[in-house]
């Protein structure tokens, strides 16, 4: 791990409101027959991590960005991939499936957002969202400066409202949740099938 990941991987729980986070997931997730969790942008592997060796899950994690620079990886249970769309296309419907999808929306361009927002109700009997809500003009305006200036990306504005209003279309349990840290308004979503 360079540096720069190091420095992601544990300043993490400075901007994020990881004990939160897990202890959500965990009253969730753990009350489910899950199989498989797909990790979507899971960059320095923290929370794929987590949820193989914390929670004993098989994970794919998902990153296009980072896998030449992805951590050693020396769990059994963590998968890499480069690809979300193949590994929606080659994930077995019949499966309990999960997908975290953490701080990746406000990467993706549009239009792919919009190729996969629909077959997540479709695969996944438990979608988790974590991103930085756009409606909080100012936390929102901060998150792209530390993007541009850190990764020297452009962001796109993610409202967790429109996100709830496709999952519920599809008949989800919604839970949302704001967790404010610093200057950042994550918001938190969790969308479940049928009951626990």
């Amino acid at each position: 791990m360079n540096l720069m990941d190091t420095l992601k991987y544990y300043g993490r729980g400075v901007v994020l409101p990881v004990n939160e986070m897990k202890a959500l997931i965990e009253q969730d997730l753990c009350n489910r027959d899950v199989k498989t969790i797909v990790d979507f942008g899971s960059g320095t592997l923290f929370w794929s991590q987590y949820f193989a060796d914390d929670l004993g899950f098989r994970v794919l994690a998902v990153d296009n960005r980072y896998l030449s620079a992805m951590p050693y990886n020396d769990s059994p249970n963590i998968v890499l991939n480069t690809d979300i769309l193949d590994v929606l296309a080659n994930l077995k419907k019949e499966e309990n499936n999960a997908i975290f999808i953490c701080d990746v929306i406000h990467h993706l361009p549009p239009e792919l957002w919009q190729t996969i927002l629909p077959q997540l109700a479709v695969l996944f009997d438990v979608i988790i969202i974590k991103d930085i809500d756009a409606t909080c003009k100012v936390g929102n305006f901060l998150n792209k400066m530390h993007d541009r200036i850190i990764n020297g990306e452009k962001i796109e504005n993610v409202y967790p409202e429109t996100i709830m209003e496709h999952l519920a279309d599809k008949g989800l349990n919604l839970t949302r949740k704001a967790l404010p840290k610093l200057w950042y308004p994550h918001f938190f979503i969790i969308a479940t099938k049928g009951q626990v």
